[in-house]
């Protein structure tokens, strides 16, 4: 037993040593591979002293309020334009677009060959996507796009007639009914003042009252003059 127990324990630091150079390997690139990724202090330094000496982009001032987008695309300022860009989602085309003086009546003439180009909108779906929404825009503040038109207006109407129609016909009875009721109660409520009585001869009263006047005048003369 002792035997083997001594070649067992001869087994197992064979079997290390011939383990230890492949540990050493690993150990070594191990920290190589550290020693390589981590960053000197002299590039430590000259990178945080090239952040300080980068400035960061100022914002954008866009002076646009959000009723402005309601009006005609016509009426859109730059502003206004580099707004609605931010709404769509390209916010990466506002400086371009505002360094350009891009405004509505421009922006109704873009192009998918423009977008491209001259903006670098490399994407077909979002190039397509920005003219189509914009070719609805101009068709909604059109004529015929508008919620004014008369077809749109009768189309909107015309259930709304028919319902009203139907009741009429329906209800007709009740409808006679209550507005005889509701004429009774305003003749009730307001009652109609009789008419002044008329003269015999079918005169106003002061009429023939300043023609009795008259009448008696002429008389009074002629009899003065009688006396004489």
């Amino acid at each position: 037993s002792t035997s083997r127990r001594v070649s067992d324990a001869r087994t197992m630091a064979a079997r290390l040593l011939r383990l230890l150079p492949w540990l050493l390997l690993a150990t070594l690139a191990t920290t190589t591979a550290a020693e390589e990724a981590a960053p000197t202090e002299a590039e430590a330094e000259a990178e945080t002293q090239a952040n300080e000496a980068t400035p960061e982009p100022e914002p954008l001032v866009i002076n646009c309020k959000p009723a402005e987008l309601q009006e005609p695309i016509d009426t859109w300022s730059v502003d206004c334009v580099a707004q609605w860009l931010d709404n769509m989602g390209h916010d990466d085309l506002q400086k371009p677009f505002m360094a350009n003086g891009i405004n509505g009546t421009l922006l109704r003439e873009m192009t998918l060959e423009k977008l491209e180009s001259d903006y670098g909108v490399a994407d077909e779906s979002a190039r397509k996507k920005l003219v189509y929404v914009v070719k609805d825009i101009v068709k909604k503040d059109s004529y015929k796009g508008n919620t004014n038109n008369w077809a749109q207006f009768f189309m909107w109407a015309l259930p709304f007639v028919a319902i009203y129609k139907w009741l009429t016909v329906r209800y007709e009875r009740q409808i006679s009914r209550m507005t005889k009721k509701y004429q009774k109660w305003q003749d009730a409520r307001t009652p109609v003042e009789a008419p002044p009585p008329a003269a015999a001869d079918a005169t106003n009263e002061w009429i023939s009252g300043v023609n009795a006047d008259v009448g008696t005048g002429h008389k009074k003369e002629k009899r003065t003059k009688k006396a004489d």
